[in-house]
C-alpha cells in the first residue's frame, strides 16, 4: 500500500467534499486500513451544508460487502489548513478491512446528517496487493536473488573466511544432517565447518560426521573421549578453527542460505566489527517456520535484563580466544555469558536486521518452551552478576520477578545521597499539584532532595497557598507558557547535582523512585533516565519514546496492560531507547549544562525528545526503566492541542536520524505504531 500526496474535492447536488486519502497498508495478511479526511466544504448556513456524520467502504457490484469505519478523529492539520471550516479539524477517518477481493473495486463513501450516503471516491484494490518484502526482510531468496547475491559477494575485495562452530552430542540424525546441509548450501563458498562430538552414545553420530569431512575438504571433525557439555565442546570446535570470524551453530538448526553472504557484504562495508548478530526465527519439529524474533540494535542495558542477542552469532576470531570461549560453569546459558563478556571487550557490535538464522523448537529445547530446563533463569542472573560485579555496578541480578528469561537489576542500599532537584513547571491546577506535592513528600524514600516550583503566573488561590506551605523554592516564571524557558530557570536556581524534571500531573507509585533513576544516571556513559509512567486506569502511558511514529516520535507500548511482558521483555526490564518523556526524567547537572538544556524555541512539544538526542549525539545512552513507577494524567493542561511549529523544528534539527529508523526499534516493525507491529507478516514458507 502507499501514501496519497495533496488534497482533493468532490462536488455533488448535496455536498462540497474536501477529502485525503493519506494512508493505505496491510496490517496483517488478511486485513488492511485506509485512513485520512474528509469533511464538507459548504457552508454551515446553506442547505448544502449537512456535516458528515460517518464514512463506510463499499465493494462494487452486486452484493457488496461493507465495511463501517470511525470517524471524527481530531486532525488539527486539516482544521489550520482550513481555518474557515469548523468541520475540518474533526474530519479524520479510519477503515478496518478484513480480507478484501483484489478483484473488486471498493467506493469510500460519507454519510450526512440525514442519513443519505454519498459516494466520495473509487479506490483502487491494486493497493491492497501486499508488496515484495523489503531487502531487509527477506530470507528465501528467489533464483534471481541467489545469482545476484553471488554476484555482490565475488566481487569482493575482501573476502573474510568464516568458521561455523558446532557441538555435537546425540541430536535425531534428520536435525544434524539438516544443521549440516545449511552450511554447505551457503551462497558464499569461503567456509569452514568445525564440528565437535562430545563422546555422543550413539554410533552413528561420529560415522556421520566423517562422512561429511571425507566428502568436503572444508569440514573438520575432532571426537572428544569424554563428555564434557556444551562449552567443553564448543571450544574444543573453536580449536579447529582458523577463519576470520567464528559464526555459532547449535547441532539441530540451520542457517539461511544467504546468511555468510549477509555477513561478508556487512563486513565489506563495517570492517572493523567485532561482533555481528542477526534476527531469527524457529522451526518446529515438522520444519514449519514461526516466531520471528526482530531485535533492536545492540542495547547493553536491555541484554542484561533478556538474553535476546543469541542467534545468529558472529565473533572476530582473535576476540573470541582472548576471552578465552566458553566458561563451562554457564553451560546452558554459556552464549549469554559469553556475550556479556565480549562486550566488555568491544564496543563495534552489529546487527543485521534480517532472519538469518532458524531455531529448532523441539520438545525438551527452551525454543519450543522457555522453562524447559529448570536451572536457566538461576545461571542467567548468576552471570549478569558477573558482569555487574566485574564492572563494579553496585546492584543485584535476580531472576524470575517477571517470568522466565527475565533479569531484574535491583541496586544495592546506597552509601551516599548526592543531591537531587525535582523541578516542576506549574500553573494554577491546584488538584494535580496537591496530589503530586504530597506523594512526593509521603512517598520517597530519598533523604536529599529539594522541590522546585516553576511558577508560571499561578493566580488560583489554593494553588498559591500550595506553593507557599509546601517545603520548596519557587521561582517566578512570568509570561506565556514554555516548558523548556521555565525548566531552564528552574535548573539554574536548584541546587542538586542530579535534575529530575516532573510534570506536576504526576503521583507517585514506588517510594525508591529516586534511587532507581539515580542508579544509572550516576553511570558515565548515561544521559537520561525515564520510568514507567501509567495512566489512571493502570494502563502503560509512557515506557520509553521511539523515533518514527507520526514521522517525529511517540511514546512506546502506549495502553499495553502494566503487568505485560511487552515485547520480549520490552516493558518488563530496563533499557536503552532514544528518549524519554519529560514528564518524569532524570539528569546529571553537567550534561543538562553541557548539551545546552532544553531548547526553548520548543513551545509544547518535542523538547523532551530533542534533549535526548543531543545527549545521544554526546555519546549517552537514554534509559528506561520499570524499576520507577509513576501515574500520570497526560497533557490535561494542553488536552488536544498540537504545536506544528515545534514538529517542524524537531524535523529541521533531527529528520534525517528519524528518517533512518530508530536503532532500538528494529525496521521489521511498522515505524507508524507505537505497538511492536510487524510492517506486514513476512513469509514464513
Amino acid at each position: 500500500m502507499g501514501d496519497s500526496e495533496g488534497f482533493f474535492q468532490r462536488t455533488n447536488t448535496r455536498l462540497s467534499i474536501q477529502y485525503n486519502i493519506d494512508r493505505t497498508r496491510w496490517i496483517s495478511e488478511s486485513q488492511g486500513q485506509v485512513s485520512g479526511w474528509l469533511f464538507n466544504g459548504a457552508d454551515a448556513s446553506s442547505p448544502d451544508g449537512a456535516p458528515i456524520t460517518a464514512v463506510r467502504l463499499v465493494s462494487a457490484g452486486e452484493g457488496g460487502r461493507q465495511w463501517a469505519g470511525d470517524y471524527g478523529a481530531l486532525r488539527p492539520d486539516v482544521g489550520s489548513q482550513f481555518a474557515n471550516h469548523p468541520a475540518a479539524a474533526p474530519s479524520g477517518f479510519c477503515v478496518d478491512l478484513d480480507a478484501p477481493d483484489p478483484m473488486q473495486l471498493l467506493h469510500l463513501e460519507a454519510r450526512d446528517r440525514a442519513g443519505r450516503w454519498h459516494r466520495v471516491v473509487t479506490v483502487d484494490p491494486v493497493i491492497f496487493s501486499p508488496p515484495e518484502p523489503p531487502a531487509h526482510m527477506r530470507d528465501t531468496l528467489t533464483w534471481e536473488q541467489c545469482q545476484q547475491l553471488h554476484r555482490q559477494t565475488s566481487q569482493l575485495e575482501s573476502r573474510p573466511l568464516f568458521s561455523i562452530v558446532v557441538p555435537v552430542y546425540n541430536p535425531p540424525e534428520r536435525w544434524l544432517r539438516a544443521a549440516i546441509d545449511s552450511v554447505r548450501n551457503q551462497l558464499y563458498e569461503d567456509w569452514e565447518l568445525c564440528l565437535a562430538d562430545d563422546a555422543s552414545p550413539e554410533p552413528w553420530v561420529r560415522e556421520c560426521l566423517a562422512d561429511y569431512a571425507r566428502r568436503d575438504s572444508r569440514i573438520k571433525v575432532v571426537c572428544r573421549k569424554k563428555n564434557g557439555r556444551i562449552s567443553a565442546a564448543t571450544n574444543s570446535a573453536l580449536a579447529l578453527a582458523t577463519g576470520d570470524f567464528v559464526v555459532l551453530l547449535d547441532h539441530d538448526d540451520e542457517l539461511t542460505n544467504d546468511a555468510l553472504a549477509a555477513l561478508a557484504l556487512h563486513l565489506d562495508e563495517h570492517p572493523d566489527a567485532d561482533v555481528i548478530y542477526s534476527d531469527h526465527d524457529k522451526k518446529d519439529e515438522t520444519g514449519a517456520r514461526c516466531e520471528p524474533h526482530f531485535k533492536p540494535d545492540w542495547s547493553p542495558e536491555y541484554f542484561r535484563g533478556v538474553m535476546y542477542v543469541g542467534h545468529l552469532l558472529c565473533v572476530r576470531r582473535t576476540l573470541l580466544e582472548r576471552v578465552g570461549g566458553c566458561d563451562s560453569r554457564y553451560d546452558g546459558v554459556q552464549d549469554f555469558d559469553l556475550m556479556l563478556r565480549l562486550s566488555e571487550q568491544t564496543t563495534r557490535i552489529h546487527h543485521i536486521p534480517r532472519i538469518l538464522y532458524h531455531w529448532r523448537a523441539i520438545a525438551g529445547s527452551i525454543a519450543a518452551a522457555g522453562d524447559a530446563k529448570s536451572r536457566i533463569p538461576e545461571l542467567q542472573a548468576s552471570a549478569v552478576q558477573a558482569q555487574l560485579d566485574r564492572l563494579g555496578l553496585p546492584a543485584h541480578a535476580t531472576s524470575g520477578a517477571h517470568g522466565a528469561h527475565r533479569v531484574q537489576i535491583v541496586p544495592q542500599p546506597r552509601k551516599e545521597f548526592p543531591p537531587v532537584s525535582i523541578i516542576i513547571a506549574t500553573r494554577d491546577a491546584p488538584d494535580f499539584l496537591e496530589r503530586c506535592l504530597l506523594s512526593i513528600d509521603e512517598k520517597t524514600t530519598y533523604p536529599n532532595f529539594e522541590v522546585v516550583l516553576g511558577d508560571n503566573d499561578t493566580r488560583d488561590p489554593r494553588a498559591l497557598a500550595l506553593m507557599e506551605a509546601a517545603a520548596c523554592v519557587r521561582v517566578p516564571c512570568p509570561g506565556g507558557f514554555n516548558f523548556s524557558r521555565i525548566n531552564n530557570r528552574c535548573a539554574q536556581a536548584a541546587a542538586g547535582d542530579y535534575l529530575l524534571f516532573l510534570n506536576n500531573d504526576t503521583e507517585l507509585v514506588t517510594p525508591d523512585w529516586i534511587e532507581q533513576l539515580l542508579f544509572f544516571a550516576e553511570q558515565a556513559d548515561v544521559g537520561a533516565v525515564g520510568p514507567l509512567l501509567l495512566y489512571p486506569d493502570g494502563g502503560v502511558q509512557h515506557a520509553g519514546v521511539i523515533l518514527g511514529p507520526r514521522g517525529t516520535a511517540d511514546h512506546l507500548m502506549r495502553h499495553f496492560p502494566a503487568d505485560s511482558d511487552g515485547y520480549a521483555g520490552s516493558l518488563v526490564v530496563s533499557r536503552e531507547v532514544s528518549a524519554v518523556t519529560a514528564a518524569c526524567v532524570l539528569v546529571r547537572r553537567e550534561l543538562f549544562e553541557a548539551v545546552g538544556g532544553f531548547e526553548e524555541h520548543y513551545g509544547t512539544h518535542y523538547q523532551d525528545v530533542d534533549l535526548c538526542l543531543k545527549l545521544r549525539a554526546a555519546g549517552k545512552r537514554n534509559i528506561y526503566t520499570p524499576n520507577a513507577v509513576l501515574v500520570h494524567h497526560e497533557s490535561v493542561s494542553r488536552k488536544t492541542y498540537y504545536d506544528h511549529v515545534d514538529r517542524h523544528l524537531l524535523l529541521d534539527r533531527w529528520e534525517p536520524l528519524i528518517v533512518a529508523g530508530d536503532p532500538f526499534h528494529n525496521v521489521n516493525f511498522d515505524p507508524a505504531c507505537d505497538d511492536y507491529r510487524v510492517r506486514f507478516q513476512p513469509r514464513l514458507p
